[in-house]
């Protein structure tokens, strides 16, 4: 606590300074009992409430850390007290913005910060074995389950020395924490200690099965989309908030009639002949199951690859940076150029040894039975 106003701290508590008990007896003169240093304090704090405080800290308030970790508001205060208890200082102070962080508090973040990465670099290092190295990769679901994972089978053959994760999901990891080595995202990153390179871009248009479009017609506009069902993701990292412009309406929910957050089940939705969707152009090359619509929405989403600085000079992680470049060359791979190409001129690049081995037939062949 700073200063004689005492401002209570987010438990709803006062912590008192430490008061030196007074010895009995007249024969010694009293001495001061000296506090403790904060690194002192410090050792006695539990891993699992520290974690918590970690927790509640990026959430930014209690409220929203609760719905984080599943606590209760009350359990969550308790083990805060517990920790301002243990180092005889508050955290955080009570603001109506959020979680407003004492000195106390800013300090004891950037050490579990800093636990939190240690962590995952020894529980990294306990799981690999001696004679390979292990790289971790996350992508976002749909990149990483339909573009990067028949890839990465070859490289991974090529380099057997590896062993490689591949974490497919929308949410995007806390690389500068430890959880990945690299990532692949569709959004720059917050974090000004990652190391951020430009891979490419995501270009993203209307498409449809021909079975959905033999029953309800080919549109020719966005003016037509309420004459037909709509597929939309939602998901991290998915541009939720252009789904008004790409309707053309500010009341897009009546037009939508399947939604889910998965990329492969949103896919499988279009191709099936659930509606008309928004997909990678890329789509069109691994699949034949749906077309394209060009109906003037076409969307680019540039393609980050987040590095992590403690790990970026590691030998493995240097040949997974070049061999996702080299996945995401746009001279190879149109789809991902800087400048929109349409599909219907992809067939060169189809049909090229680089893209045909891997890639063809690989949703249709898997899927036969639902046609």
């Amino acid at each position: 606590m700073n200063g004689p106003s005492k401002k209570k701290a987010i438990t709803g508590r006062e912590i008192p300074p430490p008061i030196a008990k007074a010895e009995p007896g007249r024969a010694r003169p009293v001495t001061p009992k000296v506090p403790k240093s904060f690194s002192e304090n410090l050792r006695r704090i539990d891993w699992q409430d520290l974690e918590l405080f970690l927790q509640v800290a990026e959430a930014g308030s209690v409220r929203a850390g609760a719905a984080a970790t599943r606590h209760s508001i009350g359990t969550i205060r308790r083990r805060i007290a517990r920790i301002e208890d243990k180092l005889g200082e508050s955290l955080a102070d009570r603001d109506p913005l959020g979680l407003k962080l004492t000195p106390a508090g800013n300090r004891l973040l950037s050490i579990a910060l800093e636990m939190r990465r240690l962590r995952h670099s020894l529980e990294s290092d306990d799981e690999i074995s001696p004679s390979r190295e292990r790289v971790r990769i996350a992508v976002t679901e749909g990149l990483g389950t339909y573009w990067l994972m028949p890839r990465l089978v070859e490289f991974q053959r090529d380099h057997p020395e590896l062993d490689i994760v591949l974490i497919c999901d929308m949410q995007r990891s806390d690389v500068a924490s430890g959880e990945s080595d690299v990532a692949i995202q569709l959004e720059q990153p917050q974090d000004e200690r990652t190391l951020v390179e430009g891979l490419g871009c995501l270009h993203l248009m209307p498409f449809a099965s021909d079975r959905y479009l033999r029953g309800a017609g080919i549109p020719k506009s966005v003016d037509e989309w309420p004459n037909h069902r709509l597929v939309w993701q939602e998901a991290d990292q998915v541009a939720s908030h252009l789904l008004p412009f790409i309707l053309g309406t500010s009341e897009p929910d009546h037009l939508i009639a399947i939604r889910t957050n998965s990329s492969s089940a949103h896919f499988r939705a279009i191709a099936s002949g659930g509606g008309i969707g928004i997909l990678p152009t890329y789509a069109r090359a691994i699949s034949r199951r749906v077309r394209p619509l060009d109906l003037g929405v076409h969307l680019r989403r540039e393609i980050f690859c987040v590095s992590n600085p403690d790990r970026h000079d590691a030998s493995c992680v240097q040949l997974t940076l070049t061999w996702l470049r080299d996945s995401f060359d746009g001279s190879q791979f149109p789809w991902f150029h800087d400048q929109f190409v349409h599909p219907r001129d992809f067939e060169k690049a189809i049909s090229s040894s680089n893209v045909i081995s891997l890639f063809e037939g690989f949703i249709d062949i898997i899927d036969r039975d639902d046609i």
